[in-house]
């Protein structure tokens, strides 16, 4: 997940950086409104934490040019002294939730995760495709019920495509989700972590849940449609697959 944290107030104790980072969380800085602004116009994040007061703008200020903007990034509001009235007005400019600091690690943590799965359609913690299961509260993969270990970089590659079912994800989304823009790797890291998550899949019983869109990116399947489609016999999909995995075997993943 990558969030945009706006402001410089601390919401959690234990430290903010350390708190996220240490749950899986990527996020980059912003001490003004308008730098936020500016950043969002560059990159797509999954949330960003407002502080209410900004040395700048008021925050329900810069959700409303957010949002006459186009900007749909949900977003969180947080204050040590919010007035009812400050609420209500943050709210009604387009911000997501607003939460009281400072906060307990888990309580913020849970917040998060519920205001960008509903950003993405989703209203369970717990996200399903066929016998897969992602379970976003404790970063876990389970295939038929069996946990399923992924690296630091496969799961986050998994998490973004699961969020974003039924969307072809490209190669730039993936690197931004993983490294956020800083010292990227070249785009066939990509390859590489989509050839290692296949195969790790395929181990524990589901081959295809990860298609290739060539020469667009890759994009989450039913596995359990194979049953139905008898087309696949003449699809040419596998064999891309295959020649994938052969040179994707031969590269390394940045760390």
């Amino acid at each position: 997940m990558l969030v945009l944290r706006v402001g410089n107030a601390t919401f959690c104790r234990g430290g903010n950086a350390t708190v996220l980072e240490h749950h899986g969380i990527r996020s980059e800085q912003a001490a003004s409104g308008r730098e936020a602004l500016e950043f969002l116009r560059l990159y797509d994040y999954d949330l960003v934490l407002m502080d209410l007061q900004l040395p700048d703008a008021p925050a329900y200020n810069v959700v409303r040019m957010m949002r006459a903007a186009s900007l749909k990034t949900p977003v969180v509001i947080l204050s040590d002294t919010a007035t009812v009235q400050a609420k209500v007005k943050a709210l009604d400019q387009g911000a997501d939730d607003v939460l009281l600091t400072p906060c307990d690690a888990e309580e913020i943590l849970a917040r998060i995760r519920a205001v960008v799965r509903r950003s993405q359609g989703h209203t369970k913690s717990t996200l399903a495709l066929g016998p897969v299961e992602l379970l976003l509260d404790c970063r876990d993969v389970r295939v038929h019920g069996q946990s399923l270990h992924l690296s630091r970089r496969e799961y986050p590659v998994l998490e973004l495509l699961f969020l974003k079912q039924g969307h072809i994800l490209n190669k730039g989304a993936f690197l931004t989700h993983l490294y956020c823009g800083m010292d990227e790797p070249e785009m066939k890291t990509i390859d590489v972590i989509i050839c290692r998550l296949r195969k790790k899949l395929a181990v524990a019983g589901v081959p295809s849940l990860i298609d290739t869109v060539w020469g667009c990116g890759y994009i989450l399947r039913d596995p359990s449609a194979d049953q139905q489609d008898d087309s696949r016999a003449t699809n040419p999909r596998p064999t891309l697959e295959r020649i994938e995995n052969i040179w994707c075997d031969r590269l390394p993943v940045a760390a």
